[in-house]
């Protein structure tokens, strides 16, 4: 499709190899613990302003710009005893405040180029309202739990769960499902484990597992609503790692 229209200056489009940007955010947060046995955390990350991927400007909303989302973050942490404390939280991911991430892919309709009967430039890939992946804000619950077993041995475990951030279903005027082939972020639910292995040296070994159940989201394709797109993921992380200390 964006071979044939839907934007106004097609060289930064595709086939321009990689690209790289950089960018500044900042973040805060609040810590507060009235006894031994409660904890409360506040934290807030700020949207963190990219550089435009200028060999892509003509394909991601705003010339190229693909900032990264603001979330917000609460947690309270409970020690029923001194060596096992549980945690429960909330984080709110603001995909919605990135035009890029955010934007309907339906804007392209109104661009001139696309044979639609568009009159908004802007519309256009690589406008202000280009299309872009139509990812909706995020809510995510998590618990967690860490016991501390002695001195030497710390073991946690943890899971959140969170509705899917890609519209789906079969009305062409709400899925996102075609842009989205590049970056099917379908994962609601995680799960893992863990634990830290101080050594006597003062070094510790690290180990943490992750297992993402599968998610499966399908939709209308949105230039030929006769075809149905379908993502479907699954995830595993296994991470170790040693560290070094005085």
């Amino acid at each position: 499709f964006a071979a044939s229209g839907g934007t106004v200056m097609p060289s930064n489009l595709s086939n321009n190899g990689y690209d790289w940007s950089y960018g500044i955010g900042g973040s805060v947060g609040l810590q507060w613990s009235p006894n031994e046995k409660f904890g409360f955390a506040v934290g807030y990350t700020s949207e963190i302003m990219m550089t435009a991927f200028d060999k892509y400007k003509d394909l991601f909303a705003q010339k190229g710009g693909f900032d990264v989302p603001a979330h917000l973050d609460v947690g309270i942490a409970f020690r029923p005893t001194g060596g096992l404390t549980l945690t429960a939280g909330v984080q709110q991911i603001f995909y919605e405040g990135v035009d890029s991430v955010s934007n309907p892919i339906q804007n392209i309709f109104a661009c001139p180029t696309a044979g639609m009967g568009g009159t908004d430039l802007e519309s256009c890939l690589g406008g202000n309202r280009g299309a872009g992946f139509g990812w909706q804000d995020m809510t995510v619950y998590s618990v967690g739990a860490a016991w501390q077993y002695g001195e030497d041995w710390t073991f946690r475990v943890g899971a959140s769960t969170g509705d899917q951030p890609i519209p789906g279903g079969s009305d062409p005027a709400k899925s996102q499902m075609t842009f989205n082939i590049l970056a099917p972020g379908v994962m609601e639910e995680h799960y893992t484990v863990g634990f830290t292995r101080r050594l006597g040296s003062g070094n510790e070994l690290n180990m943490s597992f992750m297992y993402a159940p599968k998610v499966k989201v399908s939709g209308v394709q949105n230039f030929d609503p006769t075809q149905n797109v379908t993502f479907e993921m699954d995830q595993w992380d296994l991470e170790i790692s040693y560290a070094w200390g005085k």
